[in-house]
């Protein structure tokens, strides 16, 4: 073979076992620690081994932040330590990232970073995710909500924890709920067409088994037009004795009560005497008092009651009573 042609002939066997022995000394990332769940104040280790590491540099980093170069760390917390294994016939190296007693900034992604270049690297990743109790947000959970009587009712509560935690609602004193049952499922209490009884305290509670669950209230205002009730709507009473009317106003925002006679508004003076005073359960007892009872206090009264959403009235009267004339023999 002539000279030339063979120099030729050995430049392309070069040539073309030249890929074959790039890809073989090739570093691999065989093998990089899976996804870890860890508590915190536990301790976590993270391995990686490179294959065909030869010379090349093999560092951990925690979102493009390098943690360490070869068995060198590049922060200062005591808490870290990384380890480098070589075994030399292999050609393969072992990095193992030791952080003790975790701490909830520790969770996050990972990489195992070969660097070729300035510009290229392999890479492998895993993810660090770390127990944590649920917390319910107090930004995206309301502390009270007001609702129309006959409108619909949407609460969201919002609850962060890992695992995710499962999350219902109750109420107070494990009162029964709007739809039935002790408990309602979900992030989202709905109530349909509310009425004034389903207002109070319910309690959205969040628990993942880690730590104890977390609560919120939500009091829940349920505004209504005033209603009234009377239990004695007719009054007897004698000359120059007291007589007591009352009436029993329920209502939200809490109306405003008031008398009338004879299309006039009564006020508190020497003959009468008005009381309001409020109850439980948005319940006004107004009571008008009149002090000495004459023949023009007979007849009919009006207690009204005057919210933003309606008004409502009830006739009280007063008369004197009959009595009897002895019949003679």
């Amino acid at each position: 073979m002539h000279k030339f042609a063979f120099v030729s002939f050995l430049f392309i066997m070069v040539l073309a076992t030249l890929p074959n022995f790039l890809h073989a000394s090739q570093p691999v990332i065989s093998h990089i620690t899976k996804d870890v769940v860890a508590s915190v104040g536990e301790d976590v280790e993270f391995n990686c081994t490179v294959e065909n590491v030869g010379r090349m540099s093999v560092s951990w980093a925690k979102r493009s932040v390098a943690l360490s170069m070869r068995n060198i760390l590049s922060l200062s917390d005591p808490r870290y330590t990384i380890t480098e294994t070589r075994d030399e016939k292999a050609g393969s190296a072992t990095y193992s990232l030791k952080i003790t007693k975790i701490e909830a900034s520790d969770m996050g992604p990972y990489e195992c970073q070969v660097i070729m270049s300035a510009t290229d690297k392999i890479t492998k990743k895993l993810n660090l995710s770390i127990k944590h109790p649920p917390i319910i947000s107090a930004e995206l959970t309301p502390q009270s909500k007001l609702v129309t009587e006959g409108h619909n009712l949407e609460v969201s509560c919002q609850a962060t924890g890992f695992p995710q935690p499962t999350t219902w609602w109750k109420r107070e004193d494990n009162a029964i709920m709007p739809a039935g049952g002790q408990t309602l499922p979900g992030p989202i209490l709905r109530i349909k067409e509310v009425h004034r009884l389903d207002r109070g305290a319910y309690y959205c509670v969040a628990d993942n088994g880690v730590g104890p669950p977390d609560e919120r209230m939500v009091l829940i205002e349920v505004e209504f037009r005033p209603q009234i009730s009377v239990m004695r709507p007719k009054v007897a009473q004698v000359l120059s004795h007291v007589a007591e009317l009352e009436c029993n106003v329920q209502g939200y925002p809490a109306p405003a009560v008031f008398w009338h006679r004879n299309g006039s508004k009564l006020q508190s003076n020497s003959q009468y005497e008005i009381s309001n005073t409020a109850s439980s359960h948005e319940t006004t007892t107004s009571v008008l008092r009149i002090a000495s009872v004459s023949e023009a206090d007979f007849g009919d009264y009006y207690c009204n009651a005057t919210n933003k959403l309606g008004h409502a009235d009830a006739r009280l009267h007063l008369f004197q009573p009959v009595i009897p004339v002895p019949s003679s023999h």
